[in-house]
């Protein structure tokens, strides 16, 4: 066996003795166990955010992780459901992807997450989420028209492409004689196909039956008035739509064809929303624009004369104004769409309070003298005399906001939305 050389020897003797005397490296200190009955998992003290923009499935963020392991939970039925653990960056919110999925069964959604910061503090945070449910889930396809003993094609399109539900589908003769089929969807499987050969003249009824809801289109064969399609409302705007672009396709039913886009993050003085809405209505048409936005607003702006203005004063206030009739000329298409804005309800305290102030007013003076626009004050409705968590509604008093102290959570969503459906009525009549 060689012999180390006495250099040798030392330096390896000095690297055992250096990497023993060491001091341990400091671990996080590690989450107690989750409670087995309760949702309670810590003091709420950090923001955590559900992104449920895109159909189907829910993104989950906490903030102020400061780079600790972040657990997440559902709460359901007083029960906590782990849905997953990560850390994210220290300088960046803990994002969860795909965390779940939406449930036509429960479309109320609440959210817990927790973590352990590096100083031995336990934090949580909290947020609930309204998403689609059973009514706008499923869309139906069909041609308006189709000539007597053609076939004709019906497809239904899980619009939240995560399948993994039976729907049944109703096709009725003129004569009323109906033949209903289950229309199973695997787990991913996004769209099924069924035909019927359509012996008679006169009205096909299609309808599809999904829990307690129904989805319904007509089919004229041969001579006869083809059924007018529901007019397309489009909900759009920032982080402050979602939930009651959900509950207005709900409000609506049969009475409108609810789109949703939902820009999180955005805002008139940081994004280009007037490229966003001639894209937007290129692809939908609506016949009437739903737009709730200001909440990540008081960015400084550059007028057309090329001068730089500071929020939120008279010129940021001007600028700001000519961006949003820019963008609601627009959405009227001409003469062909309606376009309704929503004010934002005043926050609970600090910076946005100003930037929101100025925001509402600006809403409201861009859509004066405007034909065809509407302003629906949600300011009004629910900070009548500013910031309250607690509003009284139809003789009960409801919790309409979110712990952030800016969103509407669930209740104040379905409220608003109810708001924004009767004045499309009103509108439509």
């Amino acid at each position: 066996m060689a012999r180390l050389s006495p250099w040798r020897s030392f330096a390896l003797a000095a690297l055992v003795l250096a990497v023993l005397c060491a001091p341990a490296r400091a671990q996080a200190p590690a989450l107690p166990p989750a409670p087995a009955n309760g949702c309670y998992v810590g003091p709420i003290t950090n923001f955590l955010a559900a992104d449920a923009t895109q159909p189907g499935v829910i993104d989950l963020i906490f903030f102020g992780a400061l780079g600790s392991r972040v657990e997440f939970f559902e709460c359901v039925d007083d029960t906590l459901r782990p849905l997953g653990a990560i850390a994210g960056r220290p300088d960046a919110g803990a994002k969860l992807l795909e965390a779940t999925t939406w449930d036509c069964a429960r479309p109320s959604r609440s959210f817990v997450a927790r973590t352990m910061l590096p100083d031995g503090r336990l934090v949580a945070g909290a947020y609930a989420v309204r998403t689609g449910s059973c009514a706008t889930r499923f869309e139906l396809r069909v041609p308006r028209r189709a000539a007597e003993g053609s076939v004709a094609r019906v497809r239904v399109v899980d619009r939240w492409a995560i399948g993994d539900f039976k729907p049944r589908l109703c096709i009725a003769s003129p004569r009323g004689e109906k033949v209903c089929t289950v229309m199973g969807f695997k787990k991913a499987v996004t769209i099924r196909t069924r035909r019927f050969r359509a012996r008679m003249d006169g009205r096909w009824r299609i309808e599809l039956r999904v829990a307690k809801h129904r989805v319904r289109r007509t089919v004229t064969v041969g001579g006869g008035r083809a059924p007018k399609a529901p007019p397309v409302v489009l909900a759009t705007g920032d982080s402050t739509m979602q939930g009651v672009d959900n509950f207005l396709a709900d409000e609506l039913g049969d009475a409108g064809t609810v789109r949703s886009d939902v820009r999180v993050g955005t805002g008139v003085s940081k994004s280009n929303w007037q490229a966003i809405a001639r894209a937007q209505v290129k692809r939908y048409q609506p016949r009437f624009t739903v737009m709730s936005l200001g909440v990540n607003e008081g960015f400084p702006m550059t007028t057309p004369a090329g001068a730089k203005v500071q929020c939120c004063g008279g010129p940021w206030l001007t600028e700001y104004v000519r961006r949003l009739r820019a963008m609601t000329v627009t959405y009227r298409r001409k003469t062909a769409g309606q376009v309704i804005w929503l004010t934002l309800p005043l926050p609970r305290s600090g910076p946005k309070t100003e930037t929101i102030t100025a925001v509402n007013a600006a809403i409201v003076r861009a859509a004066q003298d405007m034909r065809r626009v509407s302003v629906l004050r949600m300011d009004r409705l629910f900070t009548p005399n500013g910031f309250t968590e607690v509003i009284r509604y139809r003789g009960r008093y409801i919790r309409v906001r979110t712990a952030d102290g800016i969103h509407l959570n669930v209740s104040g969503t379905a409220i608003a939305a109810r708001v924004v459906a009767a004045a499309i009525r009103k509108l439509a009549a």
